[in-house]
């Protein structure tokens, strides 16, 4: 015999009717519990009434409000800032969201517009630049975070107008890495520069603007 009854007490709006808000009694083996389970109003195929519902609407229920409250958090966790898909679903994982329910609310803020590869890759690249490492490693760095196709290659085509031999001559004095003057020396400074993803003609240049 099935003891189990769900009920929805009321229903509504929050947020301009951006959000509904559903009261639910669950009760079983005597004992009731209330929940209220914030779902975003677009999500909902049809509005829900005040009334008994058996426990398949009350799943899809739960579902939806946990997908409503990722799309909140991953709107918090962009802020100002730009992600990749990969790095802002890790992002909700990591605080406790199921990893399944973190994936949809992502492509949704990035079929909204929320989430911007391609500006967040580019803000990246900026930093990338501020801290004077050269191309490769901005790239693989943008790589390690998650962005890919389009956001690399609009992030690589901003490198491309920037002068790499330059940039590292300007590290190599920011450093105040020694110039070398034996061969020893001089391999020793071009597997550090490599290191912060410069290329060896680049490398090169720079030693020759400075010398």
């Amino acid at each position: 015999m099935n003891d189990l009854s769900i009920r929805i007490c009321t229903i509504r709006a929050a947020e301009g009717g951006a959000r509904l808000l559903i009261e639910v009694v669950v009760e079983e083996q005597g004992e009731a519990r209330r929940e209220l389970l914030a779902i975003l109003s677009a999500r909902l195929e049809r509005l829900p009434r005040v009334g008994p519902i058996d426990e398949e609407q009350y799943e899809v229920l739960k579902h939806e409000a946990a997908i409503s409250d990722a799309i909140a958090a991953g709107l918090r966790a962009l802020g100002a800032n730009g992600s990749s898909r990969r790095h802002l679903c890790e992002k909700l994982c990591m605080r406790g969201i199921r990893r399944e329910v973190a994936a949809i609310a992502v492509e949704e803020l990035a079929e909204k517009g929320y989430l911007k590869e391609e500006e967040g890759a580019l803000r990246e690249a900026e930093k990338g630049l501020a801290k004077l490492w050269g191309d490769r490693r901005i790239l693989a760095d943008l790589s390690a975070k998650g962005y890919g196709g389009g956001a690399l290659k609009y992030a690589a085509a901003r490198l491309r107008s920037e002068d790499g031999a330059a940039r590292c001559a300007q590290l190599i004095s920011k450093r105040r890495m020694p110039i070398p003057t034996d061969a020893k020396e001089a391999q020793k400074l071009f597997a550090a520069l490599t290191r912060y993803g410069y290329s060896a003609g680049e490398i090169r240049h720079a030693m020759e603007k400075l010398s």
